[in-house]
């Protein structure tokens, strides 16, 4: 693991980011931490069971794809904390 490693996967997390928040609109940030922690513990169980699975590759996405929408995830819930955090000064 080095700098070049890491920013190679943070560049293609980025990019799919993007991606589904233009296709999907946002909806991430829908039901705010809540939400987030839901999307992420559904991520963490998939992660799980493709980790325990016998079959070589499965049917829809695979470990990689799971372990970048953890990560996606994680900033989309970092991106909701800091807007709630802004929203608390303003309002109180």
């Amino acid at each position: 693991m080095n700098e070049e490693s890491i920013k190679k996967i943070t560049d293609d997390v980025t990019a799919i980011l993007l991606k589904k928040n233009a296709d999907y609109g946002g909806a991430s940030f829908d039901l705010g931490l809540n939400g987030n922690m839901v999307h992420l513990w559904d991520k963490v169980k998939r992660y799980k069971s493709l980790i325990g699975c016998d079959k070589k590759e499965p049917n829809f996405e695979s470990i990689e794809d799971t372990l970048k929408d953890i990560i996606g995830y994680a900033i989309i819930g970092l991106h909701i904390l800091d807007d709630e955090t802004i929203k608390n000064k303003i309002y109180g």
